[in-house]
């Protein structure tokens, strides 16, 4: 168990080789605005990512607030996940709908 909690504070620099925080920040601390990077990509393509598939959605989809990819961007894609919207979320889609109207 000391074996594993000495590998430990080594990887992390936290075992005060050359100094407490230097060793932190030269090693495992560094990481941490990369690992910040990679969800912030993460959640900004989580967001625009098209419903049906995992391409990056552009096209927007009447009286919804999706936006499908190019593939998915027919007449009858749109409408299914309109169908699909109004079945799940039908007090939104009430709501986008007298939006839409009063325009």
């Amino acid at each position: 168990m000391i074996g594993i909690w000495h590998w430990f504070l080594t990887v992390s620099g936290t075992n005060n080789t050359s100094g407490l925080w230097y060793g932190f920040w030269s090693g495992f601390g560094s990481d941490l605005t990369e690992f910040a990077i990679l969800g912030s990509i993460f959640v900004v393509y989580k967001n625009h990512k098209c419903p049906s598939c995992w391409r990056v959605g552009r096209v927007a989809v009447e009286g919804t607030p999706y936006k499908t990819c190019h593939k998915h961007s027919t007449i009858e894609s749109h409408e299914s996940i309109t169908k699909k919207h109004a079945t799940k979320y039908p007090k939104q889609h009430e709501l986008l709908s007298s939006i839409k109207s009063k325009l």
